[in-house]
């Protein structure tokens, strides 16, 4: 207390000169106009810019605030385009969508569009992986085509992916036919180059031509009748009175990006009808 009222003392006089400034500028802007508006319109500014610099600072420490916000934004925006992307390719090539559509209701089978997330094309035994499984209706045993031409099999389906084993796989056996001829044929694969494939046990009787189109016999649940597989590209004979026939594949498996899983409509009734009736000669 002692130190306080020493340090008032010492410095009374400047003390006493600050007080009479306050007074003096007191009396002023109260009793004159001019001074008052001045100060008021002074004083704004300074308010104004404190304000200003208050929210400066409160936008500063809420950065990480805004900055999460943002985040959450891009990452829907994100996801969105990756969906338009995924339309809009799906779309530029799958100009034939309707005729598709149409031919479907026509051969009375059932299909729906997957998109390719895995495939290999260097191995004897290829495969594929689509994403769409089983709670969309994919089963095994499902034939997969592209506009252009037979793909392969369902071999494998989980709830929401499935495994396709392409005709280019040597495991792969497709019922196939020259188009026009009766005389059904096996399509196969021996490996190598994914552009062609081999259709065999076609007899020598059967009038064979470079460029006839080969393709699926409609005689099993898989796929419908006429989907084009590919073309002859050579043939020779052979000792046992049948063909060796070189098909040269309408699927480039190399630029394939979407392909079409085929329901035929009654094939599980046909199946078991089948079924039943094998058993019956075999007891």
């Amino acid at each position: 207390m002692r130190t306080l009222i020493l340090f008032l003392l010492k410095f009374k006089t400047l003390f006493l000169f600050l007080g009479l400034e306050l007074i003096s500028f007191l009396l002023i802007v109260n009793n004159n106009q001019f001074q008052r508006n001045h100060f008021l319109s002074s004083s704004n500014r300074v308010v104004g810019t404190l304000y200003n610099l208050s929210n400066g600072v409160n936008k500063y420490f809420s950065l990480d605030e805004v900055n999460e916000s943002l985040a959450r934004e891009n990452e829907a925006l994100n996801t969105e385009v990756v969906q338009l992307r995924e339309q809009l390719a799906f779309f530029r090539q799958d100009t034939s969508y309707k005729g598709r559509r149409y031919r479907a209701a026509e051969k009375s089978y059932d299909f729906s569009t997957a998109k390719i997330i895995y495939f290999s094309t260097v191995r004897q035994k290829n495969i594929f992986t689509i994403n769409k499984g089983l709670s969309e209706g994919v089963k095994v045993g499902m034939g997969v085509v592209s506009e252009k031409g037979v793909i392969g099999i369902i071999s494998n389906a989980s709830s929401h992916f499935a495994t396709v084993m392409p005709i280019v796989s040597t495991l792969s056996k497709t019922s196939a036919t020259v188009k026009g001829k009766t005389q059904l044929g096996q399509l196969v694969w021996k490996g190598g180059d994914i552009r062609y494939a081999n259709l065999e046990e076609v007899p020598l009787y059967i009038p064979v031509a470079v460029g006839d189109t080969v393709v699926t016999s409609g005689y099993s649940s898989t796929f419908p009748e006429g989907y084009p597989i590919g073309k002859v590209l050579s043939f020779s004979e052979r000792n046992d009175n049948l063909y060796d026939i070189k098909v040269e594949l309408s699927v480039d498996f190399d630029k394939l990006s979407y392909v079409d899983v085929i329901e035929l409509k009654g094939s599980e009734e046909k199946e078991e009808l089948e079924k039943k009736e094998t058993a019956k000669f075999e007891k």
